[in-house]
């Protein structure tokens, strides 16, 4: 339990850290900044006013050496306002002494504000003491004549109340500068190069669970944007190629499942096969057996050896029909030849007609000039003969079978009903109409089926075996056409489209 608890344990802040590098960014980036200003600060602060004294000593300095030489050239009643235009520019003290006699003597050389008595030179010298200080002297003689004069200035600077001061009462100031420009310069810096970081991230998760759709549509022109383009690239060159492969295991799991209902088909083909083979043989087994034991009444061979030759007959047509439906299913290609299709249906209409006046039911044939298609002759004649046969058995006496044959353009009809849209090619269609005829609407979606019969009675009277359409559509979809049957009012419409030259 206590280990559970462990792991479920929420990481520490410094954890949060680690694994953000948005983070770790900013928090440094500030760092770095605030250390810098800090440096910048304590420059400020130690530095300065030293600097600020040197600097102000060398002015003062400066406007000495110039007050020495412009006495040098002034008289001795014009001293003064010489002297006190620099005391007054400069806040230094003047001292000047009469150097020339045995025993130097203080004097104001006319001034009004330099020191006069020595008392009052000390009083100014206590009054500064905790100030920094700095002096020097000069002599000079008035027009390079009279006495000799030595000066001196004092110059005094309170560090407490000067530079040092104003940059304490600004510090605050200072130190929240700082602080707003670091947090700037740190969001700045981590939005130009971790937030771009981040959204690599995003988009490589999401490729690594197959997602290729997000994408970071950076427009950057440095090293980042390069990467973002190239991850992008990528991105969708693995789409494409997972699309692809996609795409292959789609059409190969659809050709497994095709050939899956193939075998199954055939498995069922063969099935009923046997199943209808068994009928007639059983049959002509029972007849054989009852004139070869002289039972009554086979006792008549005049009668059942006819009788036996029928279900033979109808034994051959069922194997025959048989074996083509397998060397359909096989895939055995099928030899195509350009035919004309206005000469097969007159020959089939021909070989019915017989049929056609047995049952009494009329026949009419209409056709269009150059109905040629690639198609092979005998197939195509076959499931012709299946359409024609089955309006023939499943018309009622008096009716009328139209045959219109024609040039058109047409569609599969599996692709018109998948909402693909096909160019359509040119084709010869075929189509046949039963008169005053219905199909029941649960046998319409059967009838192509192998051995099924909407009216079995009917069929086994007519000695239909069942594959007649069924061997049609196979013929006719094998050659690249299309067929179909369906109620149109009080009629069936039979259709067999087959491609044409262009």
């Amino acid at each position: 339990m206590d280990s559970d608890k462990k792991k479920e344990k929420k990481p520490g802040f410094f954890s949060w850290i680690r694994r953000h590098l948005s983070v770790k960014v900013f928090l440094i980036t500030f760092l770095v900044q605030i250390i810098f200003g800090a440096l910048i600060i304590g420059v400020l602060y130690y530095s300065t006013p030293r600097s600020y004294n040197t600097a102000k000593r060398d002015n003062v300095q400066s406007a000495f050496d110039e007050l020495l030489e412009t006495l040098e050239k002034t008289e001795y009643e014009n001293t003064g306002p010489v002297i006190d235009a620099f005391i007054h520019e400069t806040g230094a003290e003047i001292v000047a002494f009469n150097v020339s006699s045995t025993v130097p003597t203080l004097t104001t050389l006319g001034s009004k504000y330099a020191v006069l008595t020595y008392d009052d030179f000390d009083k100014i010298c206590k009054r500064h003491e905790d100030a920094y200080s700095f002096t020097n002297f000069g002599t000079v003689r008035f027009l390079q004549k009279g006495p000799t004069y030595r000066l001196e200035y004092y110059y005094f600077v309170d560090e407490g109340n000067t530079m040092t001061t104003a940059i304490r009462k600004s510090l605050p100031v200072i130190i929240v500068a700082v602080v707003i420009v670091s947090l700037l310069c740190a969001y700045i810096y981590t939005m130009l190069f971790a937030r771009p970081i981040k959204k690599l991230s995003t988009v490589s998760r999401s490729m690594a669970k197959m997602d290729f759709s997000e994408k970071t549509g950076s427009k950057r022109q440095d090293e980042i944007g390069q990467l973002s383009r190239d991850l992008d690239a990528m991105a969708g060159s693995l789409d494409e190629k997972i699309e692809a492969l996609n795409q292959k295991n789609t059409e190969l799991s659809e050709e497994v499942r095709r050939r899956m209902e193939l075998e199954s088909q055939k498995d069922m083909f063969f099935s009923a096969a046997s199943h209808e083979l068994k009928t007639p043989v059983t049959i002509l087994e029972g007849q054989l057996r009852g004139m070869i034991e002289g039972v009554e009444p086979y006792t008549d061979h005049e009668e059942y050896l006819p009788r036996a030759l029928g279900t033979v007959k109808r034994m051959e047509s069922l194997i025959n029909e048989i074996l083509i439906a397998s060397r359909m299913q096989s895939g055995q290609e099928i030899v195509s030849s350009r035919t004309d299709m206005a000469q097969l249906l007159e020959e089939k209409m021909e070989e019915c007609e017989e049929l056609y006046e047995s049952r009494g039911i009329k026949m009419e044939l209409n056709l269009e000039s150059d109905l040629i298609f690639e198609g092979n002759k005998e197939l195509t004649s076959l499931a012709i003969g299946a359409f024609l046969s089955n309006a023939a058995f499943y018309s009622e006496e008096g009716s009328t079978v139209e045959v219109d044959a024609e040039k058109g353009a047409g569609v599969r009809r599996e692709a018109a009903e998948a909402g693909a849209f096909r160019e359509e090619k040119a084709c010869v269609r075929v189509i046949v109409r039963n008169t005053d005829a219905h199909i029941e609407d649960e046998d319409l979606s059967h009838l192509f089926e192998p051995f099924y019969r909407s009216d079995k009675s009917r069929s086994r009277r007519s000695g239909g075996s069942g594959l007649g359409l069924y061997l049609a559509k196979l013929i006719i979809e094998k050659q690249g056409g299309n067929c179909s049957l369906k109620n149109d009012g009080q009629d069936v419409v039979a259709v067999v489209e087959l491609p044409s030259p262009q």
